[in-house]
């Protein structure tokens, strides 16, 4: 389990020879930068001979405004505000908050990149949800998928419902599902790319099953499940490993919808803030995704551990994150960079 540090022992350059293997990082303190937000600490390399401020590589770097105000607003959002309302309360321009959210979610892609897995999933449930949009995007759609064990979604993708978004989503669940020896269930409902996409992505390792669900007046009164990967044996082998529930469902992932449709201006059935192009609905689900993972306790697991989150139930983190921690995460270095000769310094 990980515990999320902040402060700053390596050198932020990608380009430095400290983060060659066997290197030894040598970071001291240099001096004080006046800014207009205040009086800002610098630091100086030994290797490189460069300096720099804490917030270099994060997402508080070069901003006009305090940190509070960014955090602010990314909170707002995942409450279901629309860009418009967060410029109006923040006082800033639509523009920048535009900015902050696209930062913002290209910031928590890398961290999810990094931190998101899962270790022997038990059960998977995937779904698909409409975007309201304007024109030619009202065909949009949303994939999501969640460990029912753990409540971690642990995937997402935003597109129109073809059999290439399909692979992209279900590929994703399997960048961050590291599956074990006991096969795991993946439930869906009927649609008709799910059979074969999961059948190629995960092969023995997974046992698919599709339900049926009936409803009259807005209640489901009938399901049914077929079972479309795998034998018999192996089913009753995963049913066994089920606590949630002991038949297959889709009510997790519902619930989950239902959630994205409170929190996510953009889902909204009604709603004062049409999605206009993708990439909007793009970031705002990551920011969101990356919320309801790592800061937001989910309310299943309070009587077990306390407020946790689904991170902490899958063992990545062993507190609730908050932006601040997140946003102040510098991601490592890309591979492949170039390295530099060491400068001596005075």
């Amino acid at each position: 389990m990980k515990t999320l540090t902040t402060p700053r022992r390596n050198c932020p350059h990608a380009d430095c020879p400290s983060h060659a293997p066997r290197a030894r990082s040598r970071v001291v303190k240099h001096s004080r930068l006046r800014t207009r937000l205040g009086i800002r600490r610098r630091f100086l390399c030994k290797v490189c001979g460069r300096t720099f401020v804490r917030t270099l590589g994060t997402v508080y770097y070069r901003m006009r405004k305090p940190r509070r105000a960014f955090d602010a607003a990314l909170e707002m959002q995942t409450e279901g505000c629309t860009q418009a309302s967060i410029a109006r309360l923040q006082r800033v321009s639509p523009g920048t908050v535009s900015r902050w959210f696209e930062k913002a979610a290209e910031h928590v892609r890398r961290f999810e990149a990094e931190h998101l897995s899962i270790d022997d999933p038990v059960e998977i449930q995937i779904d698909e949800l409409k975007a309201y949009g304007a024109g030619k995007y009202d065909r949009t759609w949303l994939y999501s998928g969640i460990e029912v064990s753990t409540r971690l979604w642990v995937a997402a993708e935003v597109g129109s419902r073809t059999l290439r978004a399909t692979f992209r989503f279900v590929r994703a669940i399997r960048e961050v599902c590291q599956s074990g020896v006991v096969p795991f269930l993946v439930t869906s409902d009927e649609f008709k790319y799910y059979g074969e996409v999961v059948r190629r992505t995960f092969g023995p390792a997974a046992v698919h099953v599709q339900v049926d669900n009936r409803y009259r007046r807005g209640r489901i009164v009938r399901s049914n499940f077929k079972l479309v990967l795998g034998s018999q044996a192996k089913l009753e082998i995963v049913l066994d490993r089920l606590e949630d529930s002991k038949r297959p469902n889709t009510a997790f992932v519902e619930r989950l919808n239902l959630f994205l449709r409170f929190a996510c201006c953009y889902l909204r059935r009604r709603t004062p803030a049409p999605m206009r192009k993708p990439e909007r609905l793009r970031d705002a689900i990551d920011v969101l995704r990356c919320y309801y993972n790592f800061i937001r306790p989910h309310s299943a697991h309070t009587m077990v551990r306390g407020p946790c989150t689904p991170a902490m139930m899958a063992d990545i983190f062993s507190r609730p994150l908050s932006f601040r921690d997140i946003f102040n995460w510098v991601p490592p270095p890309k591979p492949g960079f170039v390295k530099l000769e060491p400068r001596r310094c005075a």
